[in-house]
């Protein structure tokens, strides 16, 4: 049996033999033929992961890209759809959801140097007063409100401790409810993004625009422009569309789906779901109505397989490491 600090060295020297392989291209041999759907979300300037891990800085997304380039087979979401992949090396789609602003100001410019194609899941959010996704109102206003400001919600009030609102009552966070809510449409969310303005108005810190922002309509339709860019849906008000009753959950795809053929004057045959919360039930609604195309996070019913037009997605993140690791992540 071997020492628990000689298996560390050997797994350390692993890790270097593997990163100095990726490096030099011999990795992509490993996998040929393999499909494999990468999830973004934001970028910005600094990689400032204080309210989340979800934001990339520019000069790490860039390395990513260009390893992602010279290493392997960049699709197209036309060359999805038609199965159009290369049998000699990995296939990678690129994926960026939620919509927010940066991506128009600092991945669209990167993937257009590298020629590298992607989708752009996108919200109805920005025709919604504040232009906020909850998700992120939350992020930002855990970080910086004072401990034991309150939110109230479905008469449960949550308390802001250590940067987290929760009813210790319920053993619940704030999160995790209204992740794990049947209540459609947006009022319960605009309810949430007014509380959590009232605490913090982040809104008035410039600072930290690119945490938030979404895409204008105008800069939605100069994206679809883009030769390299597919539009799809990402829900209209980002509500976790496997927690809704199926009719709801149809309806409000349906209403993405028109804003945005409205806004970009092409057909929206895509979704990625918000949260990666889906059912099957759902998945075959949607197809019938004409979203052919359907990217999840994980398989949640034992249903990989059963229809080739569901796709899992590896979310990217910057505590996953550097751009090796990330390439080494998606061929093992």
């Amino acid at each position: 049996m071997k020492a628990p600090g000689i298996n560390r060295k050997l797994t350390t020297l692993k890790k270097v033999i593997a990163n100095n392989l990726i490096d030099n291209g011999f990795f992509s041999k490993k996998s040929p033929g393999k499909l494999v759907i990468l999830m973004y979300h934001g970028i910005d300037r600094v990689q400032n992961t204080a309210f989340n891990n979800r934001f990339y800085s520019v000069q790490n997304f860039e390395a990513q890209i260009a390893a992602f380039k010279k290493h392997f087979h960049m699709l197209s979401y036309a060359d999805l759809a038609s199965e159009n992949y290369s049998h000699g090396k990995t296939n990678i789609l690129l994926t960026f959801d939620d919509g927010y602003a940066n991506n128009y100001n600092y991945a669209l410019p990167i993937l257009q140097k590298y020629n590298v194609p992607a989708v752009f899941f996108i919200t109805g959010a920005d025709t919604l007063g504040k232009q906020i996704l909850w998700a992120d109102a939350l992020d930002i206003v855990s970080r910086y409100g004072k401990e034991k400001e309150k939110v109230t919600l479905g008469n449960l009030d949550f308390r802001l401790e250590d940067h987290k609102f929760i009813n210790k009552d319920a053993g619940l966070t704030l999160e995790k409810y209204i992740k794990s809510s049947s209540k459609a449409g947006y009022s319960e969310k605009e309810d949430l993004v007014d509380q959590l303005l009232g605490i913090y108005d982040f809104t008035k810190d410039k600072d930290i625009d690119d945490y938030w922002q979404l895409m204008t309509r105008e800069q939605i339709l100069k994206t679809a422009q883009s030769k390299l860019v597919t539009i799809g849906s990402h829900g209209f008000y980002h509500n976790n569309l496997g927690c809704l009753a199926l009719d709801d959950a149809i309806a409000e795809v349906k209403l993405s789906k028109q804003y945005l053929e409205d806004t970009t004057q092409q057909g929206i045959s895509a979704i990625g779901f918000p949260d990666g919360s889906y059912t099957e039930p759902l998945n075959e609604a949607l197809y019938n109505a004409g979203v052919k195309q359907q990217f999840l996070v994980d398989y949640r019913y034992g249903d990989e397989n059963k229809r080739s037009y569901v796709h899992h997605r590896l979310g990217l993140y910057p505590g996953m490491g550097n751009a090796n690791r990330l390439v080494y992540k998606i061929l093992h």
